[in-house]
């Protein structure tokens, strides 16, 4: 079984490396393969989601290629343990956020970090930094040493140590955001023409908006800065629209919609998608701002109630397929309705009421997998 997990590893590994900046004619084969393997192997070591494939009369026999792959509901990562490996000894454990019952929360062990950094480190490159190597980055987020078990914080934490200027900085620190070192460090960006990538979740920017307009503060940033936000407003006392939002960015640091890129990610999975206008911007393409997914990333969009696929155009579930999720579930049926296209897909929302229920598991289901 090690032998077997290293090959795994060392193949997802020369997959990311072999089709993230283009793909060749056998890349279709490729992926379908190696999810088959990974398939196998979850099967065979991840007890819980053997039991939940069979309770949809799907196993090694049935299965012919990754569209077949059964979907295992996010909601399972609060309910189960979901992992093909010892648990006591996964390098992270990655925690959802939101209640403060850890029961109540998802689990996403990583049992090492290899792939896992590896995908960041391609996707982020590729869709956030496409012309240069580094740049100063500002969080407005906390990293690891405030926030552990947080995946959104051991990325900004990657982030910075891999593609951040020696003077990047987290200005959030014992709970709270440093509003006037961060003014600070603007303002000497600004000063110098110094590009920065401004890196924050969604709602960081709600606070960090309105102590700006309170104190009558904006800023002219360099041409090349970006504004990075991810996330969004579930479980928030106040909502935003994404428009006005970026209306604000926009107005308030002098940066022009196309700077602004927003990342799609979640602790149930171990690889990202971005808004893909910086990567159209810097290949001088025509600018798209859907989001598109790595070439180790596969997505569906399924009717809510069938979960079969939808025409392209129509709204639906979206359908995660990550080979970086190899020491889990390969295949992910998240909660989030996409509409997708030629270019893309954008988000529309959460599903909610008989929706949600659709792609949940049922208390009788959860029994037989426990």
């Amino acid at each position: 079984m090690i032998e077997k997990s290293k090959k795994i590893q060392s193949d997802i590994l020369t997959f990311i490396n072999k089709y993230k900046d283009h793909q060749t004619e056998r890349y279709e084969s490729d992926f379908n393969q190696l999810v088959m393997r990974i398939f196998a192997y979850q099967f065979q070591n991840n007890l819980p989601y053997k039991k939940f494939a069979q309770l949809r009369h799907k196993n090694l026999l049935t299965v012919k290629n990754w569209r077949e792959v059964p979907l295992i509901p996010i909601q399972a990562y609060k309910e189960l343990i979901l992992s093909t490996e010892d648990i006591n000894q996964a390098a992270d454990v990655f925690y959802s956020s939101g209640t403060t019952n850890i029961n109540h929360r998802s689990k996403h062990y990583i049992s090492n970090l290899n792939i896992w950094e590896e995908s960041m480190r391609a996707g982020f490159k590729k869709n956030v930094l496409p012309n240069t190597d580094k740049i100063r980055i500002l969080s407005l987020f906390p990293g690891m040493a405030d926030n552990p078990n947080s995946s959104l914080s051991r990325y900004i934490s990657t982030a910075i140590r891999e593609f951040g200027t020696e003077n990047s900085h987290i200005f959030f620190e014992n709970n709270q955001l440093n509003y006037s070192e961060l003014i600070v460090a603007l303002q000497e960006a600004e000063k110098n023409h110094e590009p920065i990538l401004l890196l924050g979740a969604s709602f960081s920017y709600v606070h960090l908006l309105a102590y700006l307009q309170q104190h009558h503060q904006s800023f002219n940033l360099a041409k090349e800065s970006i504004i990075f936000d991810t996330g969004g407003f579930k479980g928030k006392s106040k909502e935003v629209s994404m428009t006005d939002l970026y209306a604000d960015l926009e107005s308030t640091f002098k940066v022009t919609r196309e700077q602004i890129i927003n990342m799609y990610g979640m602790t149930e999975i171990s690889s990202q998608c971005y808004d893909r206008n910086l990567m159209d911007h810097s290949e001088n393409k025509t600018v798209y701002f859907d989001k598109i997914a790595p070439a180790w990333v596969k997505t569906q969009v399924l009717d809510t109630e069938t979960l079969q696929p939808v025409v392209q155009g129509q709204r639906g579930l979206l359908a995660y397929y990550d080979l970086a999720n190899w020491d889990s579930c390969v295949s992910i049926l998240t909660e989030d309705i996409v509409i997708k296209n030629n270019h893309g897909f954008t988000v529309i929302g959460r599903a909610k009421g008989s929706v949600a229920k659709g792609c949940s598991i049922t208390a009788d289901e959860l029994l037989q997998l426990q």
